[in-house]
């Protein structure tokens, strides 16, 4: 029955025994199977076979061994370098690029906000000029009232007087100027109005305002192959960038900015939560004093953990997926199997913590902000 070939021994490079026949030294060479032999497999499994012995080969190679040494030093190792250089004047660009974006978006920000302050600027102007036109007009009007309400009770008076003591012609003029009134009630001043209504979603027209944001993620990069020095299969032909020159591969993500967040669920939390922190899996931490607690999507605790102090903050690592926690004691502790255990303590009070993905504990103190490493703890 035949081996098959994922069960087929492999010699180990630099090891001198047969894998078919222990102890049995390799000296032969078989050109059928290219691969080395030992005196006992030229009666067995290389019977029949061509072979040489190594000795003879050997010297065969050596020319192959001096040509890829030689090629490789001054074609392969001279290009790797340049791609080397080439890194660090592409750093040397992609700084200076975001730099020049970024000092650009901070720019017409600055112009955005000068332009919407001179339009509030304006606008506020427009409504103080209408508060006082209409602050005159009322003025005016109080002031027709109370003169035509002054002239009222002087008419009134009069009548009074007529009618107590006055004669027949002086009760004749009475009743004529009540009928023929000098004064009129003043007409009310036809006010100028304004209404001002806040913009409820301004997100769109703000980045109409803002200007354009185009992003890719069309990073050029060579592929292993182009890059790759040559091998035996090619120690005579040139090299694939000397043939047909650096091939490009396209590795295309796009960053997209959402146009607005969305509350993918809501419910009401039982307790109070002072940090929060969601886990790979769906589930979220929150912390209140000193509780710990894992929640599932809908809100109900999985896992409690009591501290024995105050928490401040916590953070969970995305390298290890366990969660890490800062104290008022200016204790750094660590999650493991339901326990905290302590990984080091700060000279300050500890009120922000934050686990990078190179497995970086990020401390945020008083008035100071330190970076530990978790390294061999």
């Amino acid at each position: 029955m035949a081996t098959p070939k994922s069960q087929i021994p492999l010699r180990i490079k630099g090891q001198t025994t047969c894998i078919n026949h222990k102890g049995r030294q390799l000296e032969f060479y078989c050109e059928k199977c290219q691969e080395l032999v030992c005196p006992k497999c030229l009666s067995s499994i290389h019977k029949t076979h061509p072979v040489s012995e190594l000795s003879e080969i050997t010297p065969q190679k050596e020319p192959d061994i001096k040509n890829f040494i030689d090629r490789t030093e001054k074609n392969d190792l001279v290009q790797i370098g340049k791609y080397i250089t080439t890194t660090d004047i592409l750093l040397k660009d992609n700084t200076s690029t975001f730099e020049k974006l970024s000092q650009k978006l901070k720019m017409q920000t600055d112009k955005l906000k000068q332009e919407l302050d001179m339009l509030t600027a304006q606008t506020l102007s427009l409504f103080h000029k209408m508060e006082e036109d209409n602050t005159k007009l009322i003025q005016k009007y109080k002031q027709d009232l109370e003169m035509y309400e002054k002239h009222l009770k002087q008419q009134i008076q009069e009548c009074k007087a007529a009618l107590q003591r006055g004669s027949h012609l002086q009760i004749y003029d009475a009743y004529c100027e009540i009928h023929s009134p000098t004064y009129s009630l003043p007409v009310e001043p036809v006010l100028g109005t304004a209404n001002f209504t806040p913009n409820e979603s301004p997100q769109d027209n703000l980045k109409k305002a803002l200007g354009k944001v185009i992003t890719s993620g069309q990073g050029q990069t060579l592929s292993d192959q182009d890059r790759s020095v040559s091998t035996s299969d090619d120690l005579e032909q040139p090299s694939t960038q000397q043939r047909s020159g650096a091939k490009v591969k396209k590795a295309v993500t796009t960053y997209k900015l959402l146009p607005q967040t969305k509350v993918m669920k809501r419910w009401k939390s039982l307790f109070g939560i002072s940090s929060i922190c969601p886990t790979t899996d769906g589930q979220v931490w929150t912390q209140y004093y000193n509780t710990l607690n894992l929640l599932d999507s809908t809100g109900k605790v999985i896992q409690e953990v009591k501290h024995n102090v105050g928490i401040n903050d916590i953070s969970l690592s995305p390298t290890t997926h366990t969660l890490w926690v800062c104290d008022r004691d200016n204790n750094i502790t660590e999650l493991v199997s339901g326990r905290l255990l302590h990984r080091f303590s700060t000279m300050k009070d500890p009120w922000g913590i934050c686990i990078t993905a190179s497995n970086h504990v990020i401390v945020g103190m008083t008035k100071h902000i330190s970076k530990f490493t978790t390294d061999g703890l």
